[in-house]
């Protein structure tokens, strides 16, 4: 392993071919820079666990015209400000840790801030990113995966590195490692749903990198169903479980140890299917877990928060005594919906369970587990419209 002041000087050397690269088509842009999350001069020189990579940060500011470089070298060097706030208010972070802690019962894996990066593929970020990428060619979103690539593999040397969407970030990291001399596909490239998962993942090895692509963890389309099963993959990749065992969880449900036991995913999936006949809300899924998806779209969706959705987990404990309920909006006034949750489970006689979940012992009836979750969808519904409204 290169000594500490060799990385320094190597990363000092790749911030200043960066940075040049956003002075020249920031003018044009006139986007907001900035994709580096945590504070990257903790790690240089230290055997890198895991690297978390997203695409762009996706950090709205209307009013940023672009001036120069300064404020991106200087994320580059201490990361962004708000960094210690992630585990509150960033829900893809919030979200990935809180399935560590809640499936593994330990989160020390991205709490470890000396042998851990989180940054992104995309140096320029915005609301409208994609449509910007779109209108001016691939040419700035193909330098920055570039340059970002090279900061992997030159420079960094993560053991693990998790892309924060296959399509966004893992395929087209992949096409740029294979246009590079040296880097070598130790493996193809798999891509498979463990657990029974219905979102995809991808993997393979490039030197001594295993690349692993998920989901995006925010929490869109279903993904918080599918997160139980892949913190239990990036965990077995971290402790040194190979490749093809983990592709071959495909072949299994969430049964051993911690995982949700068959009887219990049939238990969940009934409850899924009675709702449904109900017909609640067309967007109810199942991979171990039951999640309802409201989105809120036309005039009122620039009213809400993030992508306008409130997820509703409901699964059986891990001992097999109690169905939980947990909930995630990202609608406006988080505070006041919670508090809404609050009252109207502890009213039905669920009780908070830990943080945002809430309990029921495992002998209440599949029916009175269906008839409550039915109406307190419906509640969540009419408050959510109500409060748009205001």
């Amino acid at each position: 392993m290169e000594n500490r002041i060799d990385v320094e000087k190597k990363y000092d050397e790749w911030i200043d071919k960066a940075c040049e690269f956003v002075d020249k088509v920031g003018p044009t842009l006139n986007m907001p820079v900035g994709s580096m999350q945590s504070d990257i001069s903790l790690v240089l020189g230290n055997v890198i666990n895991i690297m978390f990579l997203g695409h762009d940060a996706h950090e709205a500011d209307s009013t940023f015209t672009f001036s120069n470089s300064d404020y991106f070298r200087n994320r580059c060097k201490s990361g962004n400000v708000y960094w210690n706030e992630r585990n509150d208010k960033w829900a893809i972070w919030k979200n990935l840790r809180e399935s560590f802690k809640n499936e593994l019962g330990d989160s020390s894996l991205m709490d470890d801030m000396n042998h851990l990066v989180f940054t992104n593929a995309i140096f320029f970020t915005g609301d409208h990113i994609t449509e910007v990428l779109d209108q001016i060619g691939t040419s700035v979103e193909y330098r920055c995966m570039e340059l970002t690539r090279d900061l992997i593999f030159d420079i960094l040397h993560p053991k693990l590195l998790v892309c924060f969407s296959v399509n966004d970030v893992f395929d087209k990291l992949i096409g740029l490692i294979r246009k590079k001399e040296g880097l070598i596909e130790k493996s193809s490239v798999k891509k498979f749903k463990p657990y029974h998962i219905k979102h995809t993942c991808a993997i393979t090895q490039v030197n001594g990198t295993i690349i692993l692509g998920i989901p995006h963890p925010s929490g869109a389309h279903g993904v918080l169903a599918s997160l139980p099963a892949i913190v239990r993959i990036i965990n077995d990749l971290y402790k040194g479980i190979e490749i093809e065992k983990v592709i071959a969880t495909k072949e299994n449900n969430l049964d051993t140890n911690n995982r949700v036991n068959q009887n219990d995913f049939e238990k969940i999936i009934a409850i899924k299917d009675k709702i449904r006949k109900d017909g609640t809300n067309q967007w109810i899924d199942t991979d171990g877990m039951l999640v309802h998806e409201y989105y809120c779209k036309g005039k009122i969706q620039n009213y809400i928060k993030g992508n306008g959705t409130i997820s509703v987990g409901l699964k059986i404990d891990n001992e097999g005594n109690k169905y939980v309920l947990s909930i995630l909006s990202n609608g406006n006034h988080p505070d006041l919906f919670n508090e809404m949750i609050c009252n109207y489970c502890e009213k039905n006689r669920w009780f908070s369970h830990n943080n945002l979940s809430y309990s029921v012992d495992i002998s209440t009836s599949e029916d009175t587990i269906v008839k409550f979750m039915i109406s307190l969808l419906k509640e969540m519904k009419k408050y959510r419209e109500k409060d748009l409204k205001e």
